[in-house]
């Protein structure tokens, strides 16, 4: 999840807007959350750069869905896609590379509005701990529960991520009462939605880009918040509002079987 300190939250109230680099604020985080095992979130992707640590979500075989802001100016040669095991790059963790990085062409760093990008892989990623996981058509109603997965950081304050995944489970947030508590802080658009037990429960630094899942499906990608489990939400990238933009990413780039024979 992409953080933002206490100074850029002054500047933040003076503008209303988030005017701060991805690089010095990206964080991971599962606050308030417990162990997990990977064999009950197969879909979940460790995606890393040298210096970066975010989540993911295979969607198809071939395709991971992320938050824009982790591979904002990142090359795809310095891209490695992990799955199939709970442990960080364990001994059973599946690696695969990405050939292709398609970031939504109105993503917008400084309010994060659009915070979505497809990777396309290499190679398919499959394993014994490896599925793939459906795209929300229906945006959660307030209130229910729903499901973070993560290896993000487990304090707040923290930059250290955890080894092994973790899971929390937080309520939804109707749109009214996000933009409520977020108002003169950011603008909450329609490509958000909120989610956090206020101070006790939130995704967190490196979560960034993991999955929220209701019903068996993803419903958000973690995006940014103020601190970990404060009093302000975790804010999300809705799935609903950038599903058919995603399929089509995924229908335009996918290769053929018959080019693939044929080649």
């Amino acid at each position: 999840m992409l953080a933002i300190s206490r100074e850029q939250l002054l500047i933040l109230c003076y503008s209303l807007l988030v005017s701060v680099d991805a690089q010095d604020v990206v964080q991971p985080r599962i606050i308030g959350g417990q162990v997990s095992d990977i064999k009950y979130e197969k879909y979940l992707m460790l995606v890393t750069t040298s210096t970066e640590v975010c989540g993911g979500s295979l969607i198809k075989p071939l395709w991971v869905i992320t938050a824009a802001h982790c591979v904002r100016n990142v090359k795809k040669e310095d891209l490695r896609i992990y799955g199939g095991a709970s442990n960080q790059e364990g001994p059973h963790a599946i690696l695969r590379y990405v050939d292709l990085i398609v970031i939504r062409p109105d993503f917008n760093m400084n309010t994060l509005n659009m915070d979505v990008a497809a990777l396309r892989l290499t190679s398919q990623m499959v394993g014994a701990n490896v599925e793939t996981i459906e795209l929300a058509s229906q945006v959660v109603p307030p209130r229910v529960l729903v499901k973070v997965s993560g290896w993000g950081s487990t304090k707040s304050g923290s930059s250290v991520a955890v080894k092994r995944v973790h899971t929390v489970w937080v309520p939804m947030w109707s749109m009214s009462s996000c933009r409520s508590i977020y108002y003169g802080i950011h603008r909450i658009t329609r490509s958000m939605t909120c989610a956090a037990k206020p101070y006790r429960k939130d995704a967190c630094d490196g979560d960034s880009g993991g999955p929220l899942v209701y019903n068996g499906q993803l419903a958000g990608i973690v995006s940014f918040g103020y601190g970990c489990a404060t009093r302000l939400p975790g804010v999300y990238t809705s799935v609903p509002q950038i599903r058919n933009w995603f399929l089509n990413i995924v229908k335009e780039h996918t290769p053929s079987a018959s080019s693939n024979n044929s080649s």
